[in-house]
């Protein structure tokens, strides 16, 4: 574990290791420490401004490690972590790697796709999915990017992965900015389950078939909040112009 710490990407090219993604957010690599199968998750950036702006915030690999003991502390199961790692001058901080289990199992698109034609089955996954979002709401938090692929079902065990973008709920953000997990979740519950067992979906948020039929096309809710957004925003900018030049 020592060698690992200390140098990573050193350590990934000695090791027998496997690249499961890597894009231009980050570098997810399986490999084996210790006898043990393990994951680590290294943090890349977008561009020179992107690392310059994150070397006075928290690294991701710290709020990973956080959130998963947090989650893992209010009976929310994640990954078990491992480790983490962030290089830092003084109060600035670089490149960082978080390091968790590995986990077996299937993510959440392909669990259902699965288990399709066994309603019981999926109404159980349901029902921890629901719980899982509430449990959320109620530590105050966003998770950011809760979707399908983002759980993996260990059996028939739910887990949550990936908390790079998990935060604190803000009192001063709208309601729009704080359902950020729901409409995401229903966004891609409609793209990404298969259509039979979708009605199965409708009860466990109040959702009536209506308004999840209206996620397609035109009519698609997120794209209406949105606009719904950007509408606001011009308003707001319209009003603030109005006030500045005709008191």
């Amino acid at each position: 574990m020592r060698a690992l710490l200390d140098d990573p990407e050193k350590y990934l090219q000695q090791a027998e290791a496997r690249t499961i993604q890597d894009n231009f957010k980050n570098k997810i690599v399986y490999f084996e420490i210790d006898k043990k199968k393990a994951v680590i998750k290294i943090h890349k950036y977008k561009s020179a401004w992107h690392r310059i702006k994150r070397y006075f915030r928290q690294t991701r690999a710290n709020r990973s490690w956080a959130y998963s003991l947090l989650f893992n502390a209010h009976g929310i199961p994640t990954p078990q972590p491992i480790a983490y790692k962030e290089s830092r001058i003084g109060p600035l901080r670089g490149d960082s790697y978080f390091i968790y289990e590995w986990v077996e199992g299937i993510n959440g698109e392909e669990y259902f796709t699965k288990n399709k034609a066994n309603p019981e089955i999926v109404e159980k996954a349901i029902d921890a999915i629901v719980d899982m979002t509430r449990t959320i709401k109620k530590l105050g938090l966003i998770h950011g990017d809760i979707r399908l692929k983002n759980m993996v079902f260990r059996g028939d065990n739910l887990l949550l992965t990936d908390f790079d973008d998990t935060k604190k709920r803000q009192w001063y953000k709208s309601n729009y900015m704080n359902n950020r997990d729901f409409r995401g979740l229903i966004e891609d519950i409609y793209y990404n389950v298969p259509p039979e067992i979708q009605p199965l979906f409708y009860p466990a948020w109040n959702l009536s078939a209506t308004i999840s039929e209206n996620l397609s096309g035109h009519t698609n809710i997120v794209l209406k909040g949105r606009v719904r957004k950007r509408a606001n925003l011009l308003l707001t900018c319209f009003h603030g112009f109005s006030t500045i030049f005709f008191g």
